[in-house]
């Protein structure tokens, strides 16, 4: 059986009781600020139990169950029934105005797709909507999986207007992000987007493609590109892994 650390909760400051912060709060600020600090080294430590915590910090068990709580929240814990409690990888912060895997391959890190499925369909009714077509006209779809060094992180299912999915290439689509996907058959890069990201349970399907257990969370991207014209060249949707991942954006705040 692998060795697996052990989280040092003496390293950590005592609680102020005399302080306005509420006890929990200093306690996951504690723990939040180590785990930051050196996030790299200590990912697949286990943490104290709730009776060490309470024990070294002279807490009640709610103190530190809501303390736990906030970790949890933040993506920085992970929890194994019956294993205990360990210190979660990090999650890939995704910028929204940049193409993921061009992210990624600025941090050097490898990038690739495998196409599962490429046929055509009658347009379900969504999709006819979101691609402004009408009702029964064929798209594209394509279903591709994401690989970062070597591991499945996202799936996608992408649907494209015929008369458009003609001019992708396969070598295209096991090699390019979604802008430049699009850029090559439109011959014009995307100009805008709209997004709507929730969270969604992985069904059996989902579960087996992207490597989880049935019922993990998955952060769902669901998406429609468009031309400066406005035109929709592209509705889809993006599964990510809901502790791996999470979105960030930057923008400017409209007076009313």
């Amino acid at each position: 059986m692998a060795h697996v650390s052990a989280f040092d909760i003496k390293a950590l400051p005592r609680l102020k009781p005399e302080s306005s912060v509420p006890l929990y709060m200093q306690l996951a600020n504690h723990f939040i600020e180590a785990i930051r600090r050196s996030h790299s080294q200590l990912v697949g430590a286990v943490l104290p139990s709730e009776a060490e915590c309470m024990e070294y910090f002279k807490v009640s068990r709610p103190t530190v169950r809501q303390a736990m709580a906030q970790l949890l929240s933040q993506g920085l814990i992970t929890r194994g029934r019956g294993r205990g409690t360990f210190i979660a990888p990090q999650r890939v912060d995704h910028d929204l105005s940049r193409a993921f895997e061009d992210e990624m391959r600025a941090a050097q890190r490898a990038v690739k797709f495998e196409v599962l499925e490429r046929r055509i369909i009658v347009a379900p009714k969504k999709v006819a909507e979101a691609l402004a077509i009408a009702p029964g006209e064929e798209v594209e779809s394509i279903k591709r999986i994401r690989l970062l060094e070597g591991e499945v992180f996202g799936y996608e299912e992408r649907y494209i207007p015929l008369a458009l999915a003609g001019r992708l290439t396969q070598q295209a689509l096991k090699s390019k992000a979604i802008y430049s996907l699009i850029e090559e058959f439109c011959g014009e890069a995307p100009a805008r987007f709209s997004l709507t990201i929730r969270s969604i349970a992985a069904t059996a399907k989902y579960a087996d493609i992207l490597k989880v257990k049935r019922g993990s969370p998955l952060l769902s991207s669901e998406h429609v590109y468009r031309l400066s014209s406005g035109r929709p060249v592209l509705y889809g949707a993006v599964l990510f892994h809901g502790d791996k991942y999470q979105f960030s954006v930057s923008t400017p705040i409209s007076a009313s």
